[in-house]
């Protein structure tokens, strides 16, 4: 199987919004779990409302976004193959083992953050018509709360940068194989993906932990969106302007730069520097810019060749 999913190479969109989409969901389940994970294992506060969103919507994203893809297939009922039958030569192959062990953990970390609030909230779970408290029926499993978060973050930074990786593979395509600043063995788009996963899925955590004190993650969202318009304009200079003009002009600079990334970085600047909470506006843009980015780069790839 080819790396577009057995569509022809010569139509000239093999690839349509369905992919665009999943490429962003993946990215938003990265993100978001290692947002989360990396809360978990490293900070000495430990805000539950960051720890609870990301990790909460790190699963849910990813598997939107394998049904859509499983649907795209055309033939749904063999995506199972792909699990077992892993080709390590394969792009495709290797990413869809790595989704796959990615979704497992993401279900697992949420699980036991899930039963780690329950216990702390006594909150009451109900099963098969059964009330039973949540406080320490789960507990002996938080021993493995932080193993699980840390290879976890390993595999969540694999499927973020995997979604670059699979396009780069397509080298007949200039936009999708450009190289890293023409360092030929280190293709462009995984570094792109991965920095605006870390900022599409940091931006929807937060829109979930909206209330608490966020300054050190919109810190850390202002540096990701300066480091992503930096390898923006890095791409504009390798592959040239026709990419960034015609149809998909209007969604880059408009879509991509100015709501994804200009307003959302004016206005986290300005929220830090004026204790303003301006999470909701500034995280929904970062969100929507993300999805801009991955629609623009599947469909420009293939307009223009």
């Amino acid at each position: 199987m080819d790396v577009t999913w057995g569509a022809s190479v010569g139509s000239e969109i093999a690839w349509g919004g369905v992919i665009a989409i999943y490429l962003f969901l993946a990215g938003i389940a990265g993100g978001a779990f290692l947002t989360s994970a990396l809360t978990d294992l490293l900070s000495k506060k430990r805000p539950e409302k960051v720890i609870r969103s990301g990790a909460y919507i790190a699963p849910v994203a990813i598997v939107i976004g394998l049904v859509m893809l499983i649907v795209d297939l055309g033939r749904p009922l063999t995506f199972w193959e792909l699990l077992i039958n892993v080709n390590f030569h394969s792009v495709m192959s290797l990413g869809v083992f790595i989704v796959s062990i990615f979704t497992a953990f993401s279900f697992a970390y949420a699980f036991l953050v899930w039963t780690a609030a329950a216990a702390q909230k006594q909150v009451l779970v109900t099963s098969a018509g059964m009330e039973m408290a949540a406080t320490s029926s789960f507990q002996g499993l938080q021993v493995l709360r932080k193993p699980v978060a840390l290879v976890g973050s390993l595999v969540a930074l694999g499927t973020a940068t995997y979604t670059g990786f699979l396009l780069s593979a397509v080298t007949t395509n200039s936009l999708w194989h450009v190289s890293f600043l023409g360092i030929q063995s280190i293709p462009f788009l995984p570094i792109l993906f991965l920095v605006s996963a870390l900022s599409a899925g940091l931006a929807a955590t937060l829109i979930g932990a909206n209330g608490n004190d966020l300054t050190l993650y919109k810190k850390t969202d202002i540096v990701l969106l300066a480091l992503e318009m930096i390898l923006l304009a890095i791409l504009y200079v390798s592959v040239g302007s026709m990419y960034f003009s015609g149809s998909m002009a209007l969604l880059f600079w408009l879509g991509v730069v100015v709501i994804g990334l200009l307003l959302p970085l004016i206005l986290s600047i300005y929220g830090v520097s004026a204790h303003k909470n301006l999470v909701l506006p500034v995280s929904s843009m970062v969100v929507i810019g993300g999805l801009c980015l991955r629609w623009f780069v599947i469909y420009s790839g293939q307009l223009f060749k």
